[in-house]
């Protein structure tokens, strides 16, 4: 049976819609980044006959104010407002899958930031790198599954079972702390957990970046809500004094 993610678009189909193997493939790592294992032409395919379906349900529903029969008697403005809520969200669903990988990465991150931490712990003891590691699985949640997964490949080849995990994640973030595991992996020398040490202290700024972000994100809002009020005096009572005036002013010219 062939899985979901496994699936892809014929090829005549691929040639029909247009699709181009560099865009494809900056949509399947979009796509690997947001944690959403389909493939990237599949995916592309599948939204752009979708947005021609969006573009035929706009025009049935305008078509529905004469002809009842082609929306099937259903109310064309929701027929319309419908395919129009659906047209916007596949054009822009770039920024959407943007949004969900910046999302998710700042979950990754925490998560790397918390077992970088528990392995510097264990810097000086004698323990294998498995065994760190499996010591800190009870601290992750968002990528307790890939996390998970690490650790039982890890005796069929320690190598490949890093790169199947930053693969997994996809995130930049999860490339540099795969890497650092490999170097440790070869060789824990107390270099190496300075180099860890190193990428704590970037996981750390990433974070704190995302959190002042966050802070500016809400001040701003904030802000504008706190001006509606003000907006609000201004419309009740000063506008009918500054629209009198200007009458005055148009009858004495």
């Amino acid at each position: 049976m062939t899985l979901v993610k496994d699936a892809k678009l014929p090829s005549w189909l691929f040639k029909l819609l247009g699709l181009k193997a560099k865009m494809v493939e900056e949509k399947q790592q979009l796509l690997l980044g947001c944690g959403i294992r389909i493939n990237g032409g599949l995916y592309e395919g599948v939204r752009r006959l979708l947005v021609c379906g969006a573009f035929m349900m706009i025009g049935a529903g305008y078509a529905a104010w004469k002809r009842p029969m082609f929306t099937l008697h259903i109310e064309p403005a929701f027929v319309m407002a419908g395919g129009a809520c659906l047209l916007v969200l596949l054009l822009f669903d770039r920024r959407v899958l943007m949004q969900l990988k910046a999302r998710r990465a700042h979950r990754i991150v925490r998560e790397i930031y918390v077992i970088s931490h528990h392995l510097l712990y264990y810097n000086e003891s004698r323990m294998s790198l498995h065994t760190k590691l499996s010591l800190c699985s009870s601290q992750v949640r968002t990528i307790r599954t890939q996390f998970g997964l690490l650790l039982n490949e890890w005796y069929e080849g320690s190598e490949a079972a890093i790169v199947r995990f930053k693969m997994r994640l996809g995130t930049d973030e999860a490339h540099s702390f795969g890497e650092t595991l490999n170097a440790l992996r070869l060789n824990e020398h107390a270099r190496y957990y300075e180099l860890l040490q190193q990428r704590v202290q970037d996981y750390k700024e990433k974070m704190d970046l995302v959190r002042d972000s966050r802070k500016e994100t809400v001040s701003y809002v904030l802000f504008v809500l706190a001006g509606l009020p003000i907006m609000n005096t201004f419309r009740v009572f000063m506008y009918p004094w500054i629209a009198e005036g200007q009458r005055l002013f148009d009858a004495i010219n």
